[in-house]
């Protein structure tokens, strides 16, 4: 079955490719070979086509329980900014970053390591910028340091104290080799449950996060703490154009979505998920390579996709930091530019995405904070849908192309725009529409402008 893909793919079969690596894939899955099965997926993933058209509409939540801090719609949009010189000249830096961006944002993140002082200086000025924070404790001494003692119960108080939401992401990438509290899951287990425990009777308004890093997908869920320890579940990730920095390792191909999808089909039921960690790189030490086009494109693939295809992902937080020239990275991460500040273009991009009202700026439900509104935008599919009224539409595009030159509207055989760029927005004005069904054809060009994929949507002209 290999061989069958590789030719497929050779002869630029793309979906036959992708079609007989699913099913390679799911014979390994079947074995109970993990790690293969997810190889090989990542393979028919690459080179799959998909076509998703959705309109933007105001929905009413589910009447389900809502986490602690969980908006009922929408997501909250933070980043990680303690790197970005740009930002420490004169004033509050998160309001400075907010500034710069063109909106207010729900969270600022940092990394603390277990055994300081709760930070309170940084939660002060992130409260007067009107945000929430979310702490990344690291128990760098080794998980056998964490005890109910008195340094976590003063930190606990002390959290309490500072009058903020907060979202406490303890000792997270738990399934990678490169932290120092990874490799005994049933002692990460018991302290993540202490360290929950003791944040529920001293720290109301903390919100436990269980954040994995994508990788290694197959030991992610022998650390789940259990549901009754955990409010948010999380997933840290990146889009690189290359791997562990190796031109060896080529990962343009990549869609970032991917690499939620372990989590989210495992947890989103029960809990709200959350982007931990994420940024796409606009410039590679590959080479020292400009890759603007690269970054701007998965952003846009990312934010948008988030929107669109994974309604239970309630927060994604940006990593906004050159890597190639921070202070704090080490040597052998010095690989990629995720800085949103250093590149019009880039930044441009990020205001564009935000603005979106889908993306939040007021945490809601819980401590210190007002209840959110149960009605907010969602996106929601047009397919035999019945449209009332003029609509913005967008779709979810990805070809075995990483690069779509341009999608193409026509609606009931006439052309009605076209657009090059995530959402890949068009209108449906309600008076132009047919009564009865309407036909909406999607066509997507790939890089060389030659016809990738196609798909018919087909909808009704309703009424108020």
């Amino acid at each position: 079955m290999r061989k069958l893909g590789e030719a497929y793919e050779k002869n630029n079969e793309f979906q036959k490719a992708a079609n007989t690596y699913y099913q390679e894939a799911n014979i390994h899955k079947k074995r109970g070979d993990t790690q293969t099965y997810l190889a090989v997926k990542a393979k028919a993933d690459a080179l799959n086509s998909e076509i998703n058209i959705y309109i933007d509409a105001k929905t009413k939540a589910p009447s389900s329980a809502l986490a602690k801090y969980e908006p009922a719609t929408g997501m909250y949009f933070g980043a990680y900014v303690e790197q970005d010189e740009s930002l420490k000249k004169g004033g509050n830096k998160y309001t400075n970053f907010n500034n710069v961006t063109g909106k207010k944002h729900a969270i600022f993140y940092n990394y603390h390591k277990y055994g300081q002082d709760f930070p309170t200086e940084f939660a002060k000025a992130v409260k007067e910028a009107g945000g929430a924070i979310h702490l990344a404790l690291e128990p760098g001494s080794g998980l056998n340091a964490v005890k109910d003692d008195a340094y976590l119960r003063k930190f606990a108080r002390d959290a309490n104290e500072s009058g903020i939401p907060i979202f406490l992401r303890f000792a997270s990438e738990m399934n990678g080799p490169w932290v120092k509290w990874n490799g005994d899951p049933t002692l990460y287990k018991q302290k993540f449950q202490l360290v929950s425990k003791i944040m529920k009777e001293d720290a109301k308004n903390v919100a436990m996060a269980w954040v994995p890093n994508s990788v290694p997908a197959d030991k992610i869920d022998i650390y789940y703490p259990g549901d009754a320890w955990v409010d948010w579940v999380g997933v840290n990730l990146y889009s690189v154009p290359f791997f562990n920095g190796k031109s060896s390792e080529p990962a343009e191909q990549v869609n970032p979505l991917n690499l939620l999808d372990p989590i989210y089909e495992t947890y989103a039921k029960r809990k709200p998920i959350m982007i931990g960690e994420f940024g796409a790189s606009h410039f590679t030490s590959v080479g020292n390579n400009d890759k603007t086009k690269f970054g701007i494109t998965k952003m846009n693939m990312f934010y948008h996709g988030l929107r669109m295809k994974y309604p239970r992902v309630k927060a994604v937080h940006w990593f906004n930091v050159n890597t190639l020239q921070a202070p704090y990275v080490a040597a052998d991460r010095r690989l990629n530019n995720f800085s949103l500040t250093e590149k019009p273009a880039v930044l441009q991009a990020y205001k564009n995405i935000v603005q979106n009202p889908y993306f939040q700026s007021d945490i809601v439900n819980g401590p210190y904070v007002k209840k959110g509104e149960d009605v907010g935008n969602t996106a929601v599919s047009l397919q035999g849908l019945s449209v009332k009224q003029t609509v913005t539409g967008q779709g979810f595009i990805k070809t075995y192309d990483p690069y779509i030159s341009k999608v193409v509207y026509k609606l009931n055989n006439k052309f009605l725009s076209e657009s090059t760029q995530y959402p890949f927005s068009f209108k449906l004005e309600h008076q132009t529409l047919l009564k009865g069904e309407n036909k909406l054809d999607v066509i997507v060009f790939d890089s060389k402008n030659r016809e990738a994929v196609r798909k018919t949507i087909t909808f009704k002209k309703g009424s108020l």
